[in-house]
């Protein structure tokens, strides 16, 4: 079989998938946005494509359908102005030079520009193993904010807004980390872009944690390490009103000292959903769309609460794992920030 054939025989599970119901309807007002046009955009993150992949808490055996269903979704969408990918679009393994021949195969069908951030996954191959490398991803990403040599990237997709990918990734590790270098970059770009109405930043790894697991050795690997240095230096621009992050899988919103910081839901993980930010003059809104492949989506949440990790999560009620992905309170979900 050609390998064109072999990964569209791959790809052809996802054909039946549809719109589903919002879960969240969130509002971010901001008063320095009187001039900025209305646009929308997507962060969609941690798809672990995995052509040939085996499930675990991640529902990696079914990561290219549930990838095909958030694209076919983005497509019935009103008009989008840019999509981020969030990082971790790639699973490291022996397959993951075929995965991401998925992924350069089915974006094209985007209409729109989209932006990459590396994840933890695509800068830690297993030696012996995988047949891609970080500096194979930034060369074909290349064009996507991302470039050869270049993982860090800004971009201004309307007057007055800048939207800042800040690549936090540490080569194999989970964790992230922000290097000397990388902050007196982010420095230098926040420094450049003090004329801005709005100034958006993305991660990959959390700069604010969502539970208080994420303080713990435990689960500090789903945390940016220096995150508090980061932080001090983003409170240093008050311009600055949003941080979307991935890696976690799970959705979270949490306003601290004026910025609100947004953990997303993963693609391949329960509840298997991603976010839609609307920027206008009044604010920002948040939705997150899940995915209505519903015999998947319903198998991903019965592999996320048998998983270890639920018990990880909270020893006395594992099912907490549930709640959690979704968002922990109705402000992870349905409700409003106010002036």
């Amino acid at each position: 079989m050609k390998r064109r054939d072999f990964i569209k025989s791959i790809t052809l599970a996802g054909a039946s998938a549809a719109v589903s119901p919002l879960l969240s309807d969130l509002f971010i007002p901001f008063a320095e946005a009187a001039d900025i046009p209305k646009f929308s955009f997507a962060h969609i993150t941690d798809l672990h494509l995995d052509v040939k992949g085996t499930s675990t808490w991640q529902h990696r055996e079914k990561s290219v359908p549930l990838f095909i269903d958030a694209l076919r979704q983005i497509g019935r969408l009103p008009k989008l102005k840019f999509v981020v990918f969030g990082g971790d679009q790639i699973h490291a393994g022996p397959h993951d030079r075929d995965s991401l021949y998925v992924f350069q195969e089915w974006t094209k069908h985007l209409d729109l520009p989209y932006y990459i951030l590396l994840g933890n996954t695509e800068v830690s191959p297993i030696a012996g193993v995988s047949k891609m490398t970080r500096e194979g991803y930034l060369s074909t990403w290349r064009g996507r904010g991302i470039a050869p040599g270049r993982s860090s990237w800004s971009v201004e997709p309307e007057k007055g807004v800048r939207i800042v990918g800040f690549d936090v990734t540490v080569d194999g590790k989970p964790y992230g980390e922000a290097s000397t270098a990388s902050l007196k970059w982010l420095a230098n770009e926040l420094e450049a872009s003090r004329k801005m109405r709005l100034v958006i930043i993305a991660t990959h790894q959390l700069l604010l944690p969502t539970t208080r697991g994420d303080s713990d050795p435990e689960g500090a690997l789903w945390m940016v390490r220096n995150h508090a240095a980061v932080r001090v230096l983003l409170e240093q621009h008050p311009n600055i009103r949003l941080v979307i992050s991935g890696h976690h899988h799970a959705s979270k919103v949490e306003t601290v000292n004026g910025i609100t910081y947004v953990a997303d839901p993963a693609i391949v993980t329960y509840p298997c959903a991603f976010r839609v930010f609307t920027v206008s003059r009044e604010g920002i809104h948040l939705r997150n769309i899940g995915l209505d492949e519903e015999n998947i989506v319903n198998k991903a949440r019965e592999l996320l609460l048998a998983d270890p990790y639920a018990r990880l999560h909270d020893p006395e009620n594992p099912q907490n794992i549930l709640t959690y992905s979704l968002g922990l309170t109705e402000q992870d979900r349905e409700m409003t920030i106010p002036l």
